[in-house]
């Protein structure tokens, strides 16, 4: 019984020991830890807000990467961005007037509205049956360049138009006092300065922004960009001699998560279009990740304030009576354990299941002394006493962590290259809604959409019928996650551009040599919207009809995930892009 006493004590003084050295240790580990992170040269702001810090790429550099990847030179174009909640706002070329085309109509509807609305002016129709309202539709929507010519006439001319709406330019009336029409040139900085006065007193233009948010939805800025609604007034002036200065523009509002004003002036490109939508998707991107990290910031700022506000409780009073002589001489050893415990207990994970890891604990040191006792008092045999104890406890943590952890071990069934196959097969069908059902979390891939312009509903259908497929070799399985590797062949959309622009120049002197100078020209000497839309059309025709020639193949490696007993997709940004032409989605 004495040697059964002298192991117990062993055993619990060991117990003990390591309880007071291991949290020290674990504390000067921490402190160390601080003091490397005090030295370490980590600016404020980073350390503050962590890796989030360069979550948000520079404005600057993504259009740079931008210019750079659609060839465009400074020359080229005028760009303009402000986040209408925050005030941010960058420019390229701010200052520098560039042919605004068809953009001046929005300033001149917003001037010619807000008359009619404080009873300036009233309306006195021209032609039976036409109200403002649908002067303004056709002005807004569909750029009517005689609709626009009747306002601005009934203002005075365009140089008097020019020097009313000077004010919502943020321009001086002096600076474009006698401009004629032959002067129509604009600014980002004046654009942008326009937009945030319509967003801001919304009230003074009256169904201008609802208006324009019907207007092209599958051109300029929202060719590819779906995600938000945009309200957006364009200008298009192609060239039709070898010296012209072709023009395509687009100004809006979109409505993300923080709205924000756009602006795109660009000119001389036959990828002005790709450019313009994804100089427009690229900051519908910039700006969700500014909103993102700001959040995250301010969540951060929160818990930091909440944190601080919590006060730790006070010491209690000394107190003048002697010390109980009684007290249990162990109850300072546990005081000790339990002030160095505390530090490590605060840092770990929350919801550690410490109850179930104590009970182990427990079992064992019980079950140490039954083995003792035994083997001491009825010459049982240790090893295979204390074998089978372990073997227990083992199988007790491995419960745990299974609760806690999650699967340890899982094989999953079926073929992760089945369901690749399964959704390929339907996309390539046209069943876009049986495909998604092969994907996690990813309810529609906007496939199934039908666009609302002849010239769309033409892309988009040369663009389903290239989709093909090959899968290239066997997926590699590693627990409840796979990769398939595919070989995925689709009409490239970007390819097209420059021979449906030239194709769309050949078109238009076409119907200039076979028809009269009244059904292509306007009185300003422009082509006619039904003259270009005709011309656009009949060359995106004669592009298609050898679209196989555009097609491209790129090899993907699609991951997928074992949820609820079967395989599922995880959607790529490298897919979603091929499923889109090669553009940005």
């Amino acid at each position: 019984m004495k040697r059964l006493k002298t192991l117990f004590a062993l055993l619990l003084a060991a117990v003990l020991f390591a309880g007071l050295c291991l949290p020290a240790a674990a504390d000067d580990a921490v402190s160390a830890g601080d003091e490397a992170a005090a030295e370490s040269p980590v600016p404020a702001e980073d350390a503050e807000n962590g890796a989030a810090a360069d979550s948000v790429p520079d404005w600057d550099t993504l259009v740079r990467d931008l210019m750079a990847e659609y060839e465009f030179y400074d020359t080229q174009v005028a760009l303009g961005y402000l986040n209408l909640v925050t005030g941010e706002e960058h420019y390229l070329n701010p200052d520098e007037y560039m042919g605004a085309a068809s953009m001046f109509k929005l300033p001149l509807c917003m001037y010619y509205t807000e008359l009619l609305k404080t009873g300036q002016t009233t309306w006195d129709e021209q032609k039976e049956g036409e109200s403002y309202k649908s002067v303004q539709d056709n002005i807004l929507l569909y750029s009517d360049n005689k609709a626009a010519e009747r306002l601005w006439e009934k203002l005075g001319g365009y140089g008097v138009f020019r020097q009313l709406t000077a004010s919502y330019m943020g321009a001086d009336p002096e600076e474009i006092k006698g401009l004629n029409e032959q002067y129509n040139r604009y600014t980002a900085r004046q654009f942008i300065t326009c937009l945030k006065l319509l967003y801001d007193e919304n009230e003074r233009f009256p169904d201008i922004l609802e208006t324009m948010k019907q207007a092209m939805p599958d051109r300029y800025f929202r060719l590819y960009e779906n995600r938000f609604p945009i309200a957006h007034k364009f200008g298009y002036i192609p060239s039709t001699m070898p010296d012209e200065e072709s023009v395509m523009n687009d100004c809006g509002i979109v409505f993300a998560s923080q709205p924000f004003a756009l602006v795109c002036f660009t000119r001389n490109s036959g990828q002005s279009e790709q450019f313009l939508t994804a100089y427009c998707t690229a900051m519908c991107d910039y700006t969700e990740a500014s909103a993102a990290l700001a959040a995250e910031r301010e969540a951060a700022e929160k818990a930091q304030l909440e944190a601080a506000a919590v006060t730790e409780p006070p010491a209690p009073e000394a107190s003048d009576a002697p010390a109980e002589q009684d007290v249990w001489a162990g109850s300072a050893l546990l005081a000790r354990l339990s002030e160095r415990l505390s530090p490590v207990l605060s840092r770990l994970p929350a919801g550690l299941p410490l109850v179930p890891l104590a009970f182990v604990v427990l079992f064992v040191l019980l079950g140490l002394i039954a083995i003792l006792r035994l083997s001491f008092r009825y010459r049982a045999r240790f090893f295979p006493l204390l074998l089978a104890l372990l073997i227990s406890a083992a199988a007790m943590l491995l419960s745990i962590a299974g609760l806690y952890n999650g699967t340890v071990y899982a094989k999953p069934s079926g073929d992760p290259a089945e369901t690749v196959r399964l959704f390929f097969d339907d996309l390539c069908a046209g069943r876009y809604d049986t495909a998604c059902r092969q994907l996690r979390d990813y309810a529609d891939l906007g496939l199934g959409d039908t666009p609302s312009t002849a010239a769309g509903r033409r892309v988009c259908d040369a663009l389903h019928e290239s989709y093909s497929y090959e899968l290239l070799g066997e997926p590699e399985i590693k627990m409840l996650d796979a990769v398939q590797k595919v070989r995925f062949r689709y009409l490239a959309l970007p390819s097209i551009e420059a021979d449906v622009a030239a194709q769309t120049q050949r078109e238009i002197e076409a119907i200039v040599e076979s028809s009269n100078p009244n059904e292509v020209y306007d009185a300003d000497r422009h082509y006619l919207p039904e003259v270009t839309e005709r011309a656009y059309l009949a060359a995106l025709d004669a592009v298609l009809t050898h679209a196989e020639k555009y097609y491209t193949e790129d090899e993907l490696a699609l991951s997928l995930t074992y949820t609820d007993g079967r395989w599922q997709m995880l959607m790529s940004p490298e897919l979603l892009r091929a499923l889109g032409g090669g553009t940005g989605v």
